[in-house]
């Protein structure tokens, strides 16, 4: 409730190019007490603010402020994601203590004090940050110009979120969603009805082209997680740009039914969670991997991405296995909000081109056309190729890789470049001052060998990028890494009788349908004959 003495500030929030009034993530911050404060009289929470208010319809409507979030994951009944986050803040460079999206100029009512107004939209843009003193009865107006340090579009790259939960089942609905995509500059928001042995969550209102809404550049589109089991057992399947849910609860633990069911429909597939699932559950199975499906199915072809970037996590170990295996696999990335602080905070970039579309972008991701990021900007050329491109050469052929990244300080500037060259790092450069904004790298290449090669900076302040690989094939033998294979394999092999073995169990699988453990057990043979064809192939 406003006081007498209290002060009015006012801001309006503006696109610095274009003039446009522009939605974008806020916090106004007491810098007295630290205490956040929320338009108009910091009195009233809004909707969607708690994890469990997303499962069920909220009154929203446009020109309310979004949710308020808590930067480091420990709001409401949003602790357990604290400790992946490790207290830090979601976005690496956003240092406040909650982020809430506007998207209309605004007013609010403050006590007299030191305070901080802080805006951001997304990583494209220079974040703001004013602290400024306010006094009894005083007005205050603030009209703020968002200008971009980079502008991916431009060059064909497009911003998405693979993994966003909130039911969709009305037009006010679409429109809290495009109004938060905006508000973090993220062009693909793919909403995630949620699924579970028993029951499924966050329903949306169709699938497929129907049902895509689209605001100027920015589209919702929906998709599934599901069959989930635990991340620790057989993992979370994610599907985007599905025509229909895929879901059979008799052979839910079947989880190659559903991906041959979303490739049927056009769609892509792959798993959730792989960037944080290892470091989380390492201590309840030690020695290990978690998701233990992927040890099922990717050696039989059937995924296309695996979720390698989320709550500040980048988790590789899996995902350059299977790409020394010398499996084609794309790089994604995903919020999972609610249980993630905000859309886009990690996020996947696809190369569409000049042409964009829901469609364009899916494509480009299948394809591999992507890097992932929470801060810098990531490019890598292979000769002419960009990554998930093939480039076809003779032994000992000098080729040209070319490397860079970049970021201005304030979102996370570059500390340390690497060029990955199937696992291995080939090439390194490093800055050591915060304030220089790129680093690149560009060298000649005499490839013995085939291999994968891909791109991976940290930055100063904590953010990471890094690219799906670009495929470089050296005497048209694939970049399987035959030297490692031995080692790779055994390691699978080994999860393989782990979870055989936990299939016996009567307890482990008093859920499962009738005969999905043989099936499973199958698959499961199936898998170690594929292994074992990798070594004899070698």
């Amino acid at each position: 409730m406003a006081g007498s003495g209290d002060a009015v500030l006012r801001v309006e929030i503006r696109d610095k190019q274009s003039g446009d009034v522009v939605p974008a993530m806020v916090c106004i911050t007491s810098l007295d007490d630290h205490g956040w404060r929320v338009p108009p009289d910091g009195s009233v929470i809004p909707p969607y603010t708690t994890t469990l208010s997303f499962y069920r319809p909220q009154r929203w409507k446009h020109g309310d402020v979004g949710p308020v979030r808590l930067t480091s994951g420990e709001y409401g009944d949003n602790t357990i994601r604290s400790r992946v986050y490790e207290g830090a803040s979601a976005y690496p460079f956003w240092r406040e203590v909650a982020a809430y999206f506007v998207s209309e100029p605004f007013s609010i009512t403050l006590p007299s004090g030191k305070w901080r107004l802080a805006i951001a939209r997304g990583i494209e843009f220079v974040p703001v940050f004013e602290d400024f003193i306010v006094s009894p009865h005083q007005s205050i107006s603030r009209r703020i110009f968002l200008e971009r340090w980079v502008n991916m579009p431009i060059d064909g790259w497009y911003s998405g979120d693979g993994h966003v939960h909130c039911p969709r089942a009305q037009a006010v609905d679409n429109d809290f969603l495009l109004t938060w995509a905006e508000a973090e500059d993220v062009h693909v928001s793919n909403v995630l009805r949620m699924g579970d042995l028993g029951a499924t969550y966050f329903e949306q209102m169709g699938y497929g082209s129907a049902y895509q809404v689209q605001r100027r550049d920015y589209v919702l589109v929906s998709g599934q997680e599901d069959p989930r089991t635990e991340i620790g057992e057989q993992g979370h399947v994610i599907a985007l740009n599905i025509t229909e849910p895929v879901r059979n609860e008799r052979r839910y633990h079947l989880y190659d039914l559903v991906f041959d069911r979303v490739h049927s429909q056009g769609g892509v597939t792959g798993y959730a969670h792989l960037a944080w699932a290892r470091s989380y559950y390492r201590q309840a199975q030690p020695g290990l991997e978690p998701t233990w499906d992927a040890t099922i199915n990717v050696v039989k072809g059937k995924i296309d991405f695996c979720e390698i970037l989320q709550f500040r996590q980048l988790g590789i170990d899996d995902f350059y296995d299977f790409l020394n295996m010398g499996f084609r696999i794309s790089a994604s990335a995903g919020s999972d909000v609610p249980w993630g602080n905000t859309i886009g905070e990690a996020r996947v970039y696809a190369f569409v081109g000049k042409h964009f579309s829901a469609d364009s972008w899916f494509a480009a991701l299948k394809d591999g056309h992507t890097f992932v990021t929470n801060g810098p900007m990531l490019q890598l050329d292979v000769e002419t190729a960009l990554p998930g491109n093939e480039v076809r050469v003779r032994r000992d052929t000098e080729i040209r890789i070319f490397v860079r990244a970049w970021a201005p300080e304030v979102i996370g500037s570059p500390m340390t470049l690497e060029v990955i060259g199937s696992g291995d790092v080939i090439r390194s450069t490093t800055s050591r001052d915060a304030k220089q904004v790129e680093l690149t790298a560009e060298f000649r290449f005499r490839p013995k060998t085939s291999q994968w090669i891909a791109a991976r900076v940290w930055s100063h302040n904590g953010a990471v990028a890094h690219t799906s690989p670009v495929y470089l094939l050296v005497d048209g033998k694939g970049w399987r890494n035959t030297e490692k294979l031995p080692a790779l394999v055994a390691k699978r092999l080994k999860i393989l009788s782990f979870i055989d073995a936990r299939l016996q169990d009567p307890q482990f699988v008093r859920n499962y349908g009738d005969g999905e453990t043989e099936a499973l057990h199958g698959r499961i043979a199936e898998a170690r004959t594929c292994y074992q064809r990798l070594l004899d192939l070698s």
